[in-house]
């Protein structure tokens, strides 16, 4: 059996708030990720426990080599082979390790309750052991003996009178159940019996927003996070489901004086949740330049990157690059995520500094990035005079990545030509090759030989998404005037680009309902509303079958809605819900219907619409 690195041993406290820590994250991960998370988190715990396996050899102690052995099988996911070792582990001087991999391995054989009876006679040897105590309510919670899980809390304050311990395992065990009025009553019965309730903030934050009392919950939420910053996270998690209503409420418990950096985070955490990115880094971007604070930025641009708020990030990165000038990676990760963010003159002007430094892998990456960045700006020349300059000391892989951007360059500059001749160099063979060659057909009206490389593609963007659904929709294997149309918009000509695929959608029949339906949404993305609204009325006359038709109703409705027509906006949505009952897009009319006849309340109707609408236009502008 191969060996394990064990950590030391450690204090039995420590690995309590470890495991009681890795069921709340749990809670909060989702089922899949959940489960991966406690037993990832809780296996850590256990091993925190444990001598070093050398030790185990030389002491040749029995007990705890069955300890390892049963951590091995329970890796393994033999679980029932690994109880009787964990069972016989309980005789360590220290058996949380034991206990706990018991009380996971009965659970997932479906035996629960088999570990009581072990309980029940470790308890008696040490009525106060905290461990035994907790798995013995977890346990008697699960199989939902409420009785004997009540007396086992009074036999546990009756041995620890003084212990916040046991009210909390308690109350949460209610939290976990849903029960928030019992989980009230036992914390009110907590304060009365110990006389304070720091100990137990987290607790009564928990249960007071499943009580739906979100102000005392994040007032408590922030004292307890005061004082334990991993709590954080738990916050934001309870927080979140807080109504557009009483977010303002939130907002100034977490604003309030004196502003420090646990609440913002906590603050800043819940903007990102509830799709305010701005927000979010406004209320960290406010606070004083520390060092901790600027480990919270970069934390903060992590996050923002995750919910794909990628200009956010990028502020978030620049405040910290700018407070760091030493750290040249925070420049370039700034500077990337102004690239992905749709915004390459602010990443020339991060990349700037990087020009001069020497470091070989700081200087390559900023190469890359001012390249991509010239050429998405339409400056193909700069871009190869950037190159040729200082292109020279780039390895092999850098430099092929490099001649493929020049090809995205020339692409944006209308050269198809320099393009193919800047692929060669970089080389078709790769995936990334075969992908760029297959626009560059596409954009010369080779629709043959783009299907063929974009069939390939795993790349999410709406640009890859359109050209997919044409090439799905057409037999056609040749059509320059569609080339030209994507080519258009490839170079950010979007006004041009609408009309170029309006007039495209006469030549090619098999398409022509869809070619009218992007054509539309350029000329909306363009504030050409009349015209967009002209080619919806069309689909709707005379494509009624095209599955188009039903998003031009959806698209105009959105439309009235926002010009204050509500009845011109509730015909065109009741319309597309009985004539394409089996659309996609009928759960999206029925909510824009609930906001428009008040199913949804004013404030939350304003709030997701206005998210909604925010969608929409990123997506039109992308």
């Amino acid at each position: 059996m191969p060996g394990r690195d064990v950590p030391p041993i450690a204090g039995r406290e420590t690995v309590e708030r470890e495991v009681q820590e890795a069921r709340r994250l749990s809670r909060h991960a989702g089922p899949k990720a959940g489960a991966a998370w406690r037993r990832a988190l809780l296996v850590i715990a256990m091993l925190a426990c444990l001598r070093p396996r050398d030790a185990v050899a030389q002491a040749g102690n029995t007990a705890e080599a069955a300890l390892v052995r049963a951590l091995d099988l329970e890796g393994d996911n033999k679980c029932r082979e690994a109880i009787p070792l964990f069972r016989q582990a309980v005789q360590v001087p220290d058996p949380t390790g034991a206990i706990l991999g018991l009380e996971r391995c009965y659970s997932i054989v479906g035996r629960p309750d088999s570990i009581l009876a072990l309980l029940d006679t470790l308890l008696v040897q040490k009525p106060g052991d905290p461990t035994l105590r907790t798995v013995q309510l977890r346990t008697l919670s699960t199989v939902r003996r409420d009785a004997d899980l009540a007396a086992a809390f009074q036999a546990w304050i009756a041995v620890a009178p003084a212990e916040a311990t046991p009210w909390r395992v308690y109350a949460q065990l209610m939290l976990d159940n849903g029960r928030a009025m019992a989980a009230d009553s036992i914390l009110r019965g907590a304060a009365v019996a110990l006389g304070n309730t720091r100990a137990l903030a987290s607790e009564f934050a928990q249960m007071q927003a499943a009580l739906g009392l979100w102000v005392p919950s994040a007032r408590s939420w922030r004292s307890a996070a005061e004082s334990l910053s991993y709590l954080e996270q738990a916050a934001v998690f309870s927080l979140m489901p807080v109504p557009v209503t009483a977010r303002d409420s939130i907002r100034d418990v977490f604003t309030a004086a004196p502003a420090t950096l646990g609440a913002r985070r906590i603050l800043a955490g819940l903007e990102l949740r509830w799709h305010a990115p701005r927000d979010a880094w406004r209320v960290l971007s406010e606070l004083p330049v520390t060092d901790s604070t600027v480990a919270a930025w970069i934390v903060f641009g992590g996050e923002a990157e995750s919910e794909q708020s990628w200009l956010t990030a990028r502020d978030a990165y620049a405040r910290a690059a700018a407070a760091r000038p030493n750290d040249r990676k925070l420049a370039l990760r700034a500077a990337s995520a102004a690239m992905t963010g749709g915004d390459p003159r602010s990443a020339l002007d991060l990349l700037a500094p990087l020009a001069p430094v020497t470091d070989p892998a700081v200087s390559a990456s900023a190469l890359l990035l001012q390249v991509q960045a010239l050429g998405a700006l339409g400056r193909p020349q700069a871009a190869e005079s950037v190159l040729t300059a200082r292109g020279q000391g780039l390895d092999a892989p850098t430099s092929k990545l490099a001649q493929r951007a020049m090809a995205w360059a020339w692409i944006r500059g209308g050269d198809l030509a320099r393009a193919n001749a800047a692929l060669d160099s970089a080389g078709r063979e790769t995936d990334e090759g075969e992908r760029v060659a297959a626009w560059i057909a596409l954009y010369q009206g080779d629709l043959a030989t783009a299907r063929r490389g974009l069939r390939r593609t795993d790349e999410p963007s709406n640009d890859v998404v359109t050209a997919m659904a044409l090439l799905s929709r057409t037999r056609a294997d040749s059509s320059p005037a569609v080339g030209r149309a994507f080519l258009t918009l490839a170079r950010g000509d979007t006004a041009i680009a609408a009309r170029e695929f309006e007039q495209v959608a006469g030549t090619l029949s098999d398409a022509a309902p869809f070619l009218t339906g992007v054509a539309a949404r350029l000329f909306l993305a363009t504030q050409d509303t009349a015209r967009a609204i002209d080619l919806w009325r069309d689909l709707l006359q005379r494509q009624e079958q095209a599955p188009e038709a039903a998003e031009a109703d959806l698209a105009w409705a959105r439309v009235l809605r926002v010009r204050g027509d509500s009845a011109g906006a509730v015909r065109h949505l009741e319309h597309l819900i009985l004539t394409w009952s089996q659309s996609a897009l009928v759960p999206q009319a029925r909510r824009e219907l609930d906001i428009l006849r008040g199913a949804i309340p004013p404030s939350a109707a304003a709030a997701a619409w206005s998210d909604e609408r925010r969608r929409t236009v990123a997506a039109d502008a992308a």
